[in-house]
């Protein structure tokens, strides 16, 4: 976890430069100029969460195995916050740092909250290359240590699931955490990307670790649900290997027995997320 806490150490300096920041260029500004800019702060927060939060552009920015601390920005955010609201406060030294600490509270806990709890117990299993997944909410792990066995980087699902950080899931910044442990010091890296069809077929063969599962509004065949098993707003990993000429996809679920299985195109169309992380050679 030392990248962890430095993740954490780093976040910290840059929120204490953000609150300073936001001290001097509001120390002597009017009523109105404070307004602005703590609109502007709020829009760019805004902005994060509506386009950044969650984006691969992140992984680019951030090549690091503690970008899950590192991407999450709410921290040093309310830093700045804080210091363009400072002077506004009402009342004396007490009364304006209890409010300053409650929104540094709110940042903080923006980025402990994936961190806490501890992963699942999960067990060696493996079917046709494929790592199963012995949990319910390790897939992703699974997938990982599937795709660095496959790349003769030895692995397995346990130590994934607390590399990634696998709590009530796993996000994929976590994912991305256990594969940048995982390749550290060998020929391999770890890319997130995004695209549809073509993203995949510019990348095969796999194995891709995917995200997949039906949006909980989206309007699919109800096939999907009543026959095939998916539940709706729960996302699923697997793994895309290559398009056969059959027509169909090659693919591994760590949820099946038998871990490999072939889709249909439709079945990839339906299902798949636009999202996915791969090894590559650096």
């Amino acid at each position: 976890m030392a990248d962890i806490y430095l993740g954490l150490l780093i976040l910290a300096g840059v929120s204490a430069g953000l609150f300073w920041l936001g001290l001097r260029l509001t120390r002597k500004a009017s009523k109105a100029e404070v307004t602005l800019l703590t609109l502007l702060t709020l829009g760019s927060i805004a902005v994060y969460i509506v386009w950044l939060r969650d984006s691969v552009l992140l992984a680019q920015w951030l090549p690091f195995s503690n970008l899950i601390v590192l991407g999450n920005w709410f921290l040093p955010a309310c830093g700045l916050l804080a210091g363009i609201v400072w002077h506004a406060l009402p009342g004396g030294l007490f009364r304006k740092s209890a409010y300053v600490a409650a929104l540094g509270c709110v940042g903080l806990f923006a980025i402990l909250k994936p961190l806490w709890g501890s992963p699942p117990q999960c067990y060696d299993r493996w079917q046709n290359a494929v790592c199963l997944q012995t949990s319910k909410i390790s897939c992703s792990a699974a997938c990982a240590a599937t795709a660095l066995r496959a790349v003769g980087i030895d692995a397995n699902e346990q130590e994934m699931a607390e590399l990634c950080l696998t709590r009530n899931g796993t996000l994929w910044q976590g994912l991305y955490r256990g594969l940048k442990l995982k390749t550290a010091g060998t020929d391999w890296d770890v890319e997130v990307f995004r695209g549809g069809e073509q993203a995949l077929r510019d990348r095969e063969p796999g194995p891709l670790i995917l995200v997949v599962g039906i949006p909980r509004w989206a309007n699919v065949d109800p096939i999907y649900t009543t026959d095939y098993g998916w539940t709706r707003g729960e996302m699923h990993s697997a793994l895309f290997y290559q398009f056969l000429d059959n027509g169909n996809v090659a693919m591994g679920d760590p949820g099946v027995d038998a871990g490999r299985e072939e889709w249909s195109r439709e079945d990839l169309e339906v299902l798949y997320r636009g999202r996915g992380i791969r090894l590559i050679q650096r």
